[in-house]
């Protein structure tokens, strides 16, 4: 049988509709495949092209701590004591971490920015808002930054009742401690050596005046005499070269106030602080504490045995010292400063009288005479310990102000010369404001201005007593002279000063003193 079929006309024609078709097929088909693989091309290059989202690693927040130490052997600008001036600073870091003498490496290290102590605020209540004069400043307003620039220091002389003299006289009185310091530090001497006390006065002079182991023109000095008395401290129980004399309480209670504010300062800056300072100075400050009588005040030698000799002068330094402490941020291992300060306040109080003079030792002790001299001492511990507005500083100030009515007599045998009055007084007087600082501004400024040699030393004045005419030994000659230097310009610097420790009002607005 055969397969064969024969073709007609119209199985053709089918044929060729047919094969139209499939090829219309076939081509829709394809441009269909080659459209789809088209738009799976572009799909692909779409999400291929969204950027991929980062892969985000979350970290714990660490804390924000300071910089590193500045290490040794790095030398960097130095910031002068005065403006327009670039040197070198070299800073001793002792390295002892035992009681025994320090032997001081030397590094070169950074000054910090002119902000360094910006927002550093010192003191609690100084001053009254209720009178003319310097106690009616705000809280707040006043900083370390401040004193340290030269255009606001004299801004604040000028208005708190100073001259330009006035710093003229602080530089060079500066200028002339430096040539009277000794090799190793210090300042002061002989045989009756308080050498630890003559250094803190010294070196409070220089703070007040804002001047630092950083300072170009005094650096130096100030870095050697804080060296000084750390070695002290770290060699002995007790700030002085002397510790069995019965004067060790004024000796130790001086040079301690003095290493409380350096260390004040040093701890602001961007700088390693001297080596043992920190260590040394609660070391003071506890031994402060410790010595402490019942009644409140301190003895000779730190006696606190029955019938110590207890009275306000001694008292007078060490409270200035653990105020000074307070206001540094120091921690005691042996008991609360502000403790201490309430219980001083006490025996202040013991040793008013209604007139507003204050004894020598509290009634019923051998000796409680009424003396001119410690009326500003009795006031400005008051201030210090929190009790500015009591009734016994009040009458106090009333007394100063009534008693200061014409210029000291700088070389007369009275109380008119006597520095030591003075230095407290000034204080106390600046701490009010108002009229009795006007009355004891007219009285001393001109007069200490006046007392002082082209050579940047003060003359010796005529009061019977130290730093006066009396003492005429060479031994004590040394001692006098840097006493009578520091108390001097200690005074001059009070415009722009205020001690880290002052008054309190009676709720009124206050400002901050500065160190």
């Amino acid at each position: 049988m055969s397969l064969h079929i024969e073709s007609t006309e119209e199985v053709l024609a089918e044929l060729k509709r047919q094969r139209a078709k499939s090829l219309a097929a076939a081509i829709s088909v394809s441009f269909l495949g080659v459209a789809l693989m088209g738009l799976l091309l572009y799909l692909v290059n779409i999400i291929t092209a969204i950027p991929e989202e980062p892969a985000v690693t979350v970290y714990p927040m660490e804390e924000r701590r300071g910089e590193d130490p500045i290490k040794p052997e790095i030398t960097r600008p130095q910031r002068p004591s005065s403006p327009h001036q670039k040197s070198e600073v070299r800073i001793v870091v002792s390295t002892a971490t035992t009681d025994v003498p320090i032997n001081n490496p030397e590094i070169d290290v950074e000054i910090p920015s002119d902000t360094f102590s910006e927002g550093l605020e010192f003191g609690d209540n100084i001053g009254f808002n209720n009178g003319k004069g310097p106690g009616g400043y705000e809280p707040d307003d006043i900083t370390l930054s401040k004193r340290c620039d030269l255009n606001d220091r004299m801004k604040r002389i000028t208005e708190n009742g100073g001259t330009p003299q006035c710093e003229e006289a602080v530089v060079k009185s500066l200028r002339w401690l430096q040539k009277q310091q000794n090799k190793d530090g210090s300042w002061g001497g002989g045989g009756q050596n308080y050498k630890c006390s003559m250094t803190g006065l010294a070196l409070l002079a220089y703070l007040a005046h804002c001047e630092t182991p950083l300072s170009e023109e005094f650096g130096d000095s100030v870095l050697k005499g804080i060296s000084f008395l750390v070695d002290q401290g770290m060699k002995a129980p007790v700030l002085s070269l002397v510790p069995q004399m019965n004067e060790v309480s004024y000796d130790h209670a001086i040079a301690t106030y003095a290493l409380c504010e350096a260390y004040a300062f040093c701890k602001q800056m961007d700088i390693p602080s001297i080596s043992n300072l920190e260590r040394v100075t609660v070391k003071a400050v506890d031994r402060i504490l410790d010595g402490q009588n019942n009644n409140g005040g301190w003895a000779y030698n730190y006696n606190t045995r029955a019938g110590a000799h207890t009275d306000l002068s001694v008292t007078g330094w060490n409270v200035q010292a653990l105020k000074a402490a307070e206001h540094g941020g120091i921690k005691p291992t042996k008991g609360e400063i502000r403790t201490a300060l309430r219980k001083a306040a006490m025996y202040c109080r013991k040793c008013s009288k209604p007139d507003g003079l204050f004894t020598y030792m509290q009634e019923g002790r051998e000796d409680a005479t009424a003396r001119p001299s410690l009326v500003g001492v009795g006031v400005l511990s008051l201030q210090m310990c929190g009790s500015g507005s009591d009734s016994a500083a009040r009458k106090g100030l009333d007394w100063m102000l009534k008693n200061t009515n014409k210029p000291f007599n700088w070389r007369a045998n009275n109380t008119s010369s006597n520095l030591y009055q003075h230095y407290y007084g000034v204080q106390a007087a600046m701490n009010r404001g108002g009229d009795v600082w006007t009355a004891y501004n007219r009285a001393f400024r001109d007069a200490t201005l006046g007392a002082q040699a082209s050579d940047g030393s003060f003359a010796p004045n005529g009061f019977g007593g130290p730093g006066g005419n009396v003492q005429t030994s060479q031994n004590r000659h040394a001692n006098d002279r840097i006493y009578r230097q520091c108390l001097a310009t200690l005074m001059l610097e009070v415009y722009y000063r205020f001690l880290p420790g002052t008054g309190e009002g009676a709720g009124m607005a206050f400002n901050r003193p500065v160190l």
